[in-house]
């Protein structure tokens, strides 16, 4: 993933522009803001404390016992968080990112709490490595029941649009949205041989309204929303629900570079936000749950906000 460049602004109008970019650009992504105050981090003004991580020993009679999950982009972040968490309740989880030792360093530890999992390196921006991730779940346990296409980077820089390249477009479009595209291509296929499966595709905040300053991510993530629509129009009838997640600021490896470049405090941040706190990796796991599991059978084609509230106004 790309660092942010922008310079912290100036002007009180530029900060609130730049604070507005900064909540779209933290939308996907694990680990906290070490510089940040505790208090920042886990401040709950006005709706419960953020869950903590599950722990123990996987479930192998949990919610999900014996689906087959794949998801894209969880070396770190809300795909790391899904993994894990999934994994708990009796998954058999077959994951990708392009970081290798991270990779299989989460396959080790998943493992090692009685969960099953395979990572496969994989850049959903080639379509070889999309199709050979999907074809080694596929090999590994004969079919695909759910499928969450988390990968995602943010805008290589924040710029207003005439000063943004075609590079920077397509870079940030390959992987969002292309990458998303792939990867249903690909998954779909194996769940219309069985007339059954779930889909979720990551989505954000950015995909419902614009942000100054991050057009290639605002234009990617309205792509997915997109795909997520036409892709439920066209599966449903065929027993293929497809969803998409859209994140606000979550607390990931994300929202730090974000931060970092823009000079916010994850307190001000979360000011913009109804609840007044970040919102955890492991919460996001949750929705995906929810949209994966027998609880959601009517939903199908919506793009689910999960932000704390954001959108609601």
């Amino acid at each position: 993933m790309n660092e942010h460049t922008a310079e912290p602004a100036s002007s009180g109008q530029e900060s609130s522009r730049s604070r507005r970019s900064l909540l779209a650009a933290g939308a996907i992504g694990a680990a906290g803001l070490a510089a940040v105050p505790l208090t920042a981090r886990t401040a709950a003004a006005n709706t419960q404390n953020p869950p903590a991580p599950a722990t123990g020993r996987a479930n192998p009679d949990g919610r999900f016992a014996g689906k087959v999950v794949l998801i894209t982009g969880a070396t770190s972040g809300i795909g790391q968080a899904t993994a894990y968490e999934i994994a708990r309740e009796g998954a058999r989880v077959v994951f990708c990112g392009r970081r290798a030792e991270l990779g299989r360093r989460h396959e080790r530890e998943i493992r090692g709490f009685g969960g099953d999992a395979l990572y496969v390196r994989a850049d959903v921006t080639r379509e070889s490595d999309v199709r050979a991730l999907v074809e080694a779940c596929v090999r590994r346990h004969g079919r695909i029941d759910i499928a969450f296409n988390n990968a995602g980077i943010e805008s290589p820089r924040s710029a207003p649009l005439h000063e943004q390249t075609l590079g920077d477009f397509e870079q940030v479009w390959r992987t969002n949205t292309a990458g998303t595209f792939l990867s249903m291509k690909y998954e779909i296929p194996h769940m219309l041989r069985r007339e059954r499966g779930v889909i979720i595709n990551t989505a954000s905040i950015s995909a419902e309204v614009g942000f100054a300053t991050i057009a290639p991510y605002n234009a990617s993530k309205h792509g997915v929303a997109s795909l997520t629509k036409v892709a439920a129009l066209e599966y449903a009838a065929r027993n293929i629900r497809v969803n998409a997640l859209a994140p606000g600021a979550v607390d990931t490896p994300m929202l730090r570079r974000a931060a970092e470049a823009f000079g916010m405090t994850y307190e001000q941040i979360a000011q913009d936000y109804p609840i007044r706190r970040i919102v955890q990796p492991q919460e996001m796991a949750r929705v995906v749950m929810f949209l994966a599991s027998d609880d959601a059978t009517a939903v199908l084609g919506t793009d689910i906000d999960a932000s704390g509230g954001y959108l609601t106004g």
